[in-house]
């Protein structure tokens, strides 16, 4: 695919969301009450109200009502601080200076996550409009800023109080975004072919679904233990939400290795019968996670259900062997299959009574057969994040020096041309530079084209109407559709974002020919931000993307490690283990999301990176059916493939590393003398690892191409 026919598809993206209807509403109010008020008792400095309401409305990303309420009140604070700034005429060097250093400020406020990062961002836009409008007198300035603090609070007051307060309602659903994709991937496993070779079904492509649901799984552990934290003592609802949260994550591994089982199991007409009962059992437990979804999202009643798949199952199983013995592959995947139905079974039907409890309020079961609840991660220290930054090679710390500079630059030539409204060339340089160079084209090329489109809206809007009442609603319409749509489309948003702006200048300053300038101005600081990002500490994605890979490799092998080493798949240490593995993975995969926006060579060059991608996550699934089958006391020692397939990963790991070619495989992995299942497990671990092997031999022409 062309890199232009790319960044088109980028723009016409469209996620599958709902719109966010009461952030439009409430970006609409937070702008347009003060406004009005502001016409009305033609108080024109009182527009600054307005300003704050969007600057802080826009810093509310949702989640909990405590990561909300900081957020929205550091800005407001932190912007009412800014507006002192504008009792500063500064001349243009201090100006630049003064810009360097804020904007490089505000660019190592990432490091503290999305949120963080973007609050900088507005107020490093707040900065640039402050120094750019200069107060008359330190008056004026104290007026200004007081003015933001006025609209912050106005803002948080529609935000987090006129609005119906639900201190549980982020993390519910967060939980139940968990439950929505595991009742996803059960359904789509439930419709595999009965019949056939199981390759055209799901051996080969990359499984979408386990990223998902471990970025779901983070989310939700992250907003229940924030939510939590604001509500010390309290105890009945979180402990409800701690189980359900816990027993997605337990959820996970087994149908993992049933997905797994199936793919091995034979397909063969004979066992027709006995696959569409399996795959009717995981019908139910789709509809019994969607129902505890249900429950979360809608408070819902759950409604008990005779569910008796498992029995199904085991009844079709004796059936065939009272047909004729079974050859022993067949038998064992499928009572291991029968086996892992019935785990299922057993979870959800405790999660969905807990689900039951949720909205009465009755005490959680003391014994319950899932895996242990985990405890909050310990919080970290406020500079921790900021040392772990303070590296020439963090991505974050380049990110913050080339934002400052660029700003600065930007700052520089403003001031030198003397440009009308030049604070959109800044604003645009902040907005469009970011980490990584493939998603700064993108984030230029769509604000310069929602620009484009945005202001050709603006300009039409004008040459029809001029009545400062009309253009007020136009406004306020303008931002509760972009707020609305923002989550379903970054470039609708824009496009409907530069024209509330540029009417808004126009309604405050009276120069209805804005447009223009706004367009000439975003495409002069896309243009400065372009050139900030490949001239200035370039950090192309290609030379991270090894090491990324050589963390998901090793990540891997600390997981079987730490399988081989336990008993079952429910000790802590597993589950660690295994969620460091995912979050390993997910993180290569975003680099390699991040590789393809990149990319000017041939698609096909991306193969053998793809296929390391795809088998390092097979070899993932493949230990934790391993995982699954090893219960109990009796469990096999499987001790020599571990050190075998540790030693194999730690070759492909360095290589990759190293961009070059792996090692030849070690001779043949020692025989495991165990039982069929876990003979047969290992066997796919091995086969896994070839495959990987395979893959990294052909890496190195990719990565220094």
């Amino acid at each position: 695919m062309s890199p232009l026919r790319r960044q088109l598809q980028s723009f016409l993206h469209v996620e599958p969301v709902r719109p966010a209807i009461g952030a439009g509403l409430r970006a609409a109010l937070a702008v347009g009450v003060p406004m009005a008020a502001a016409a009305a008792l033609h108080l024109p400095a009182a527009t600054w109200v307005g300003l704050a309401g969007l600057f802080v409305t826009l810093v509310d990303r949702g989640g909990p009502y405590r990561d909300r309420a900081l957020a929205m009140g550091a800005t407001t604070l932190l912007g009412a601080v800014v507006g002192l700034i504008s009792a500063t005429h500064l001349p243009a060097w201090a100006a630049v200076a003064l810009t360097l250093c804020w904007v490089t400020a505000c660019g190592f406020a990432r490091s503290y996550g999305d949120t963080p990062g973007f609050m900088a961002v507005v107020l490093a836009n707040y900065f640039v409009v402050s120094l750019s409008l200069p107060a008359q007198d330190f008056t004026g300035a104290l007026v200004r800023s007081g003015l933001f603090v006025v609209g912050g609070a106005w803002a948080m007051l529609l935000a987090l109080l006129l609005w119906p307060l639900r201190p549980y309602r982020p993390a519910r659903l967060s939980i139940a975004r968990c439950y929505d994709v595991l009742s996803e991937r059960a359904d789509e496993v439930g419709r595999w072919p009965l019949e056939g070779p199981a390759s055209s079904a799901f051996t080969v492509p990359a499984v979408p679904w386990e990223p998902r649901i471990r970025q779901a799984l983070e989310t939700a552990s992250s907003v229940l233990a924030s939510t939590r934290r604001s509500r010390v003592g309290e105890s009945g609802r979180g402990e409800h939400l701690i189980v359900l949260r816990e027993g997605a994550d337990a959820l996970v591994p087994l149908l993992v290795a049933l997905t797994e089982t199936l793919e091995m199991a034979p397909r063969e007409p004979r066992y027709l019968a006995l696959r569409a009962e399996v795959q009717r059992a995981l019908s139910e437990l789709a509809a019994d996670t969607r129902s505890i979804a249900l429950a979360l999202e809608k408070g819902e009643v759950v409604q008990a259900r005779q569910v008796c798949g498992p029995e199904r199952v085991r009844h079709a199983l004796e059936m065939l062997e009272a047909e004729a013995p079974l050859p022993e592959p067949a038998r064992v995947a499928y009572a291991h299959a029968h086996a892992l139905l019935g785990r299922l079974h057993e979870y959800t039907q405790v999660l969905l009574d807990v689900a039951a409890r949720l909205e009465e309020g009755t005490p959680v079961p003391e014994a319950l057969p899932l895996a242990p609840r985990s405890e909050d991660a310990p919080s970290r220290s406020l500079l921790e994040p900021l040392r772990e930054n303070l590296d020439s090679r963090s991505v974050i710390f380049r990110h913050a020096l080339r934002l400052g500079v660029s700003a600065a630059l930007a700052t520089a030539l403003v001031r030198g041309l003397g440009l009308d409204h030049g604070y959109w060339v800044i604003i645009t340089v902040i907005i469009v530079l970011q980490p990584y160079s493939g998603l700064t084209l993108q984030r230029s090329l769509q604000r310069v084209a929602g620009t484009l489109l945005g202001a050709a809206l603006a300009a039409g809007l004008v040459v029809l109407v001029r009545d400062p009442v009309v253009i007020l609603v136009a406004i306020m319409v303008l931002f509760a559709v972009a707020m609305s749509v923002q989550p379903i489309s970054l470039p609708a948003f824009q496009v409907l974002l530069t024209p509330a702006l540029v009417l808004l200048a126009e309604l405050q300053t009276g120069d209805w020919d804005l447009a223009g300038v706004r367009i000439v101005n975003t495409l002069l600081g896309g243009a400065l931000a372009l050139v900030g990002a490949r001239l200035l500490w370039p950090s192309p994605e290609h030379l991270r993307f090894p090491e990324e890979v050589a963390s998901a490799l090793r990540a891997d092998r600390d997981y079987l490690r730490q399988v081989v080493a336990s008993r079952s798949d429910a000790e802590p240490a597993v589950r660690d283990a295994r969620r460091r593995m995912g979050l390993a993975l997910h993180s290569a995969e975003a680099s390699f999301q991040r590789m393809l926006s990149e990319w000017r060579g041939p698609a096909q060059q991306l193969e053998p990176v793809m296929a390391l991608l795809t088998y390092a996550r097979r070899l993932t699934s493949a230990v934790t059916a391993l995982s699954s089958s090893r219960r109990g006391p009796g469990a096999p020692d499987l001790e020599p493939v571990a050190r075998y397939t540790a030693r194999v990963l730690d070759e492909l790991a360095t290589a990759v590393e190293q961009r070059r070619v792996p090692a030849p495989l070690p001779p043949e992995a020692p025989p495991v003398d165990t039982d069929a299942l876990s003979r047969t497990q290992v066997e796919r671990v091995v086969r896994q690892l070839s495959v990987l092997h395979r893959a990294a031999e052909r890496l190195p022409s990719t990565l220094l191409a």
